[in-house]
């Protein structure tokens, strides 16, 4: 018995849920999307929209006009400076977009919700299959029941849908240098739609442009075993301690309120993409380093391929379980050599970003070489935020 049917149960209403909610129902699915958290808050999370994803949110789910009246703007250049003067340089960027990233998903969710998908503010607690003549699964809150014909687990990195489907995390990493995220309004010497890099032995600081205007996320890569040290400072000690890097920094009023915390980093991979009428997206498959806000965007675009192969399949009543093993196995096939190449970008980026004097020499000669030579700057750019495909 079951209180409610639909073509797709989507678990998780971040971006990689909600993407995947909008994109299936813009197919002509009927969907429904459990999410227990309360998304109004700052996670602290990446805010930066890449040139393929907007590509994406633009022609497949309709999302970017929502984004521009919640306050988006284009990330427009980044500047690379070395503390010792060695390298000064600019780079211009490929179309981007910048969103506070909670502002982020409420657009998404709420353009879900326009979209005719039905948001359940609850958890899923168990997943089982359906033994009926549909072929998906069951999914049971403790108050209502669910019958979906596919089940799409964008649950995050702990995915119930994943170990529901008992497979494996593969490509486990942990990073000796985690990230610790501040904020402060923009400085009188940086553009505020522009980023800032800051090459140091003591570890890369990065100023990162975000929503409402005239704010700069305040980026830094420290040692593992300080990152509780610097949370434990207060903003007048972080202040101080960063001005010794650069004088620049001085101006900075920072603030730890507003989900400012550390970012415990672990790169993984499933060992799978999917299981019987069951598919994972975003952090639930993959999770990666933060270097360049790489995560989400791989997120969404998973999650648009999805329903581009899957939903047709759905829609088909004639569909075999065939044709549901084929679409999934396809869209294994084209996202895991994409996400695999980013999550490589983003691994290579944390190796010249951590604190010490290898890893400082490392980055100013990588900088230095994409300052004298742009053909090297795009080829390497070109795995940078994914594909859409």
């Amino acid at each position: 018995m079951h209180d409610h049917e639909c073509d797709v149960a989507v678990i998780g209403g971040g971006l990689a849920g909600a993407a995947a909610a909008v994109a299936f129902v813009r197919q002509g699915c009927s969907v429904r999307l459990f999410e227990r958290r309360d998304l109004a808050r700052d996670p602290n999370r990446g805010d930066i929209l890449h040139a393929p994803t907007v590509d994406v949110i633009r022609q497949q789910l309709g999302l970017l006009p929502l984004l521009e009246q919640r306050g988006a703007g284009r990330f427009r250049g980044l500047e690379f400076e070395d503390f010792a003067g060695k390298l000064l340089a600019g780079s211009q960027i490929r179309e981007s977009w910048l969103l506070n990233h909670a502002e982020m998903e409420l657009v998404f969710l709420e353009g879900a919700e326009d979209a005719g998908v039905v948001v359940e503010p609850d958890r899923i607690r168990e997943l089982e299959r359906d033994g009926g003549a549909g072929g998906g699964w069951l999914l049971n809150t403790g108050k209502q029941v669910t019958s979906a014909r596919l089940v799409v687990g964008a649950d995050g990195v702990e995915s119930l849908t994943r170990k529901s489907l008992d497979i494996a995390l593969e490509d486990l990493h942990e990073y000796e240098n985690w990230i610790v995220v501040l904020h402060s309004p923009t400085p009188s010497w940086l553009k505020p739609d522009c980023g800032w890099t800051l090459l140091h032995p003591e570890g890369t600081v990065w100023m990162l442009p975000t929503t409402p205007v005239g704010h700069h996320r305040v980026v830094l890569s420290v040692r593992r075993d300080e990152a509780r040290d610097w949370m434990a400072m207060s903003e007048t000690q972080l202040g101080e301690r960063l001005a010794r890097r650069h004088p620049g920094l001085r101006e900075l009023e920072l603030n730890k309120r507003g989900g400012s915390h550390v970012y415990r980093i672990r790169r993984t991979h499933a060992a799978s993409y999917s299981g019987p009428r069951a598919a994972l997206t975003g952090d639930a498959v993959h999770t990666t380093h933060p270097a360049g806000g790489q995560g989400l965007n791989i997120a969404i675009q998973d999650s648009a391929k999805l329903a581009e192969l899957v939903g047709p399949v759905l829609l088909d009543d004639a569909a075999s379980e065939k044709a549901f093993v084929d679409a999934l196995t396809e869209y294994e096939a084209i996202r895991r050599p994409i996400n695999t190449a980013t999550l490589q970008v983003a691994h290579m980026c944390s190796l010249i970003a951590g604190p010490g004097q290898g890893d400082y020499e490392e980055a100013v000669a990588f900088y230095g070489k994409a300052a004298t030579d742009p053909s090297w700057v795009w080829d390497y750019m070109a795995n940078f935020g994914g594909r859409a495909s």
